[in-house]
């Protein structure tokens, strides 16, 4: 929201421009007396003296107390000394006396927004929009708050009204399209960018233009993304949220030094903008740099409520094995729309204390391999004497319920089952106040069905050598490029003397093969069904190979021998500098040494192969 309008502006400019002593005595209730003591305290409000400002427009409203203005700028007057619930109560009188005005239920949303109410906000501006006290500004606020409250899709209404009023309303395009933009919006990402690229050309501001590059960004297009964020600063260098775009393009693209610079100068010309210290610390957070942590606590001082930046902090920590810390912080992941589960739940979220007979639902709102590596704990729940239910994908549930992690398990698709506490999945490192030496690391703890494992058996037992695993990629999403070292980066791990490679890719991973003819590849991704085919697969191999991906988390759960292929920017799980991991005692890390170069971590891991395929070859 644009803060507390004036209401009557003409009135304002008279009464700064034109003081006249008092000159007639309060008892008479003179007209005059009252505009003069309106007067003085606009100018004492002017000058920054609240306490005078007050006073004397508290003895405006005395005097007359029907006139709108003075209660409106004594709401003005209180809210700036910090009184929102006495600024609520004039702005009510101002409304009350001119309930035709949309700048005063606009200000009594404000105040009720900064006392943090703001389902009381909304309902003020919709009866003002019900009575006819419209304009393009109340409809922004009331669609602004809606976003805030409910999500984008119940802003839309509210943003198209602001612009039917006032169809190039700046505000208006870019917080619908902000709003567009947010996941639970269920946008596809071209229609998003299409509104920003709308909103670029109307506008040809840099702040337009800004807003594109963060949808290109939220699109996968970083490249783009960092073209239209120079082409704003071209038009406006020393504009911030180009500055933040630009910073925030060069992080998704690992150009983490160039990014730290960038921001640098956003932070020096800005230097209480909280968005530009948390991008800076994401820039630094791979780069173990003291800084790092300063930077996310000093946009927390800024914005308190930035989530971005306590999940910063909190991801520093655990990079740093500060996993208890860290988890607190990461906590707030579930504020940000693209951590929100798309269920309502009525139940309380788990606090992490252990309450025999009590039914806790387990929900896997995201990533599937989350829900391999954090559903470890789900065991010595049950052993303490709580029923757990699972409830996610489809494409887990055979495997689940073969491995016997949980009382009962769930589609996602389906209805939420009777529970009394609920948390996401990856919380329980949070709610099991989990450290480093604590991590729950027995494996396995999830097994293939049966009969999966027996389809499977015979065609692996014909594998000769050493049965070697391979994924080069992970889900298409805005860090994919960098995390996912693609098939022909991985090209001198396949068909190694003495060994076999099995291709275990799905999804858009496969089309690498397209281009690229690997006749010593034994493809079997295309058969697999779900995830209890693959654990079926992995289950017969001698070693899997992957970067982070969902496999990864599935074949360490499964205890199999793992190699991990991390890029420079790999994520807290794996810590710092490690070429082991706490969370899967089986795998072993190679990790990239310069950013975007898989050349090191293959050929490591092709020795490594080599010798562990001659060293079972002599052993028979």
């Amino acid at each position: 929201m644009d803060g507390i309008p004036w209401g009557n502006r003409p009135l304002r400019a008279k009464m700064l421009g034109d003081h006249r002593p008092c000159r007639a005595a309060t008892k008479d209730l003179d007209v005059a007396s009252v505009l003069d003591l309106m007067h003085a305290g606009a100018a004492a409000l002017q000058r920054r003296d609240v306490f005078q400002a007050q006073a004397r427009l508290e003895q405006a409203v005395a005097l007359a107390p029907e006139r709108d203005e003075a209660w409106n700028i004594l709401g003005v007057a209180r809210i700036t000394a910090g009184d929102a619930l006495r600024a609520e109560a004039a702005f009510r009188h101002a409304e009350a006396h001119a309930p035709g005005n949309p700048a005063y239920p606009r200000s009594r949303a404000e105040s009720l927004r900064r006392l943090g109410r703001p389902a009381d906000a909304v309902r003020v501006l919709e009866d003002a929009v019900r009575r006819g006290a419209l304009s393009t500004d109340l409809a922004c606020d009331l669609a602004d708050l809606r976003l805030s409250l409910r999500g984008p899709r119940a802003s839309e209404a509210a943003y198209r009204l602001a612009l039917l009023l006032t169809p190039d309303h700046g505000r208006a395009i870019n917080n619908m399209a902000e709003a567009r933009r947010k996941p639970e919006a269920g946008l596809p990402a071209g229609e998003v960018v299409s509104a920003f690229h709308r909103l670029a050309v109307l506008r040809g501001t840099a702040v337009a233009r800004a807003g594109l590059a963060n949808a290109l960004l939220d699109a996968g297009r970083p490249d783009e993304a960092e073209r239209e964020a120079r082409a704003a600063l071209r038009l406006q260098p020393g504009e911030a949220a180009a500055l933040d775009a630009l910073g925030g393009a060069l992080i998704h693209r690992r150009r983490h030094g160039e990014a730290a610079a960038v921001l640098r100068k956003a932070m020096a010309l800005t230097p209480d903008r909280a968005e530009a210290w948390a991008n800076f610390g994401f820039a630094r957070l791979n780069q173990h740099a003291d800084d790092t942590e300063a930077a996310f606590r000093r946009a927390i001082r800024l914005r308190p409520d930035l989530a971005e930046a306590h999940v910063g902090l909190g991801t520093a920590r655990m990079l740093d094995g500060r996993l208890r810390e860290g988890a607190a912080s990461y906590e707030w992941r579930l504020r940000l729309p693209a951590f929100q589960s798309p269920r309502r739940f009525d139940r309380p979220v788990w606090d992490g204390r252990i309450r025999p007979g009590a039914t806790l639902l387990v929900h896997a709102d995201r990533g599937l391999g989350d829900a391999f590596q954090f559903i470890r704990y789900a065991p010595s729940l049950r052993a303490a004497g709580m029923r757990v239910v699972f409830h996610g994908p489809g494409t887990l549930l055979e495997l689940f319920r073969a491995s016997g992690v949980a009382d009962q398990i769930h589609d996602a698709d389906g209805p939420l089952p009777v529970h009394d506490l609920h948390i996401d999945v990856m919380s329980l490192i949070h709610a099991m106040g989990t450290e480093l030496d604590s991590v729950p690391a027995t494996v396995p703890y999830l097994v293939p069905p049966e009969e999966r494992s027996r389809r499977w058996a015979g065609r692996l037992a014909e594998l000769p050598g050493l049965k070697v695993g391979l994924v080069w990629a992970g889900s298409v999403q805005v860090y994919a490029p960098q995390r996912s070292p693609r098939l022909r980066s991985v090209l001198p791990l396949i068909g190694l003397p003495g060994t076999t490679t099995v291709g275990l890719q799905v999804g858009q991973g496969r089309d690498d093969l397209k281009g690229i003819p690997v006749p010593s590849l034994v493809d079997w991704g295309a058969e697999v069904r779900d995830f209890a085919d693959t654990a079926a697969i992995i289950a017969g191999l001698d070693v899997v190979v992957s970067p982070c991906t969902s496999v990864t988390h599935l074949a360490g759960a499964l205890g199999r021998p793992l190699a991990v292929l991390l890029d420079q920017g790999a994520e807290w799980r794996w810590l710092r500098a490690r070429t082991d991991s706490p969370w899967y005692p089986t795998a072993t890390l190679y990790r990239q040494t310069e950013a975007g170069d898989w050349t090191g971590p293959v050929e490591r891991l092709r020795r490594d192969l080599l010798a562990l395929a001659e060293r079972r070859a002599r052993e028979g």
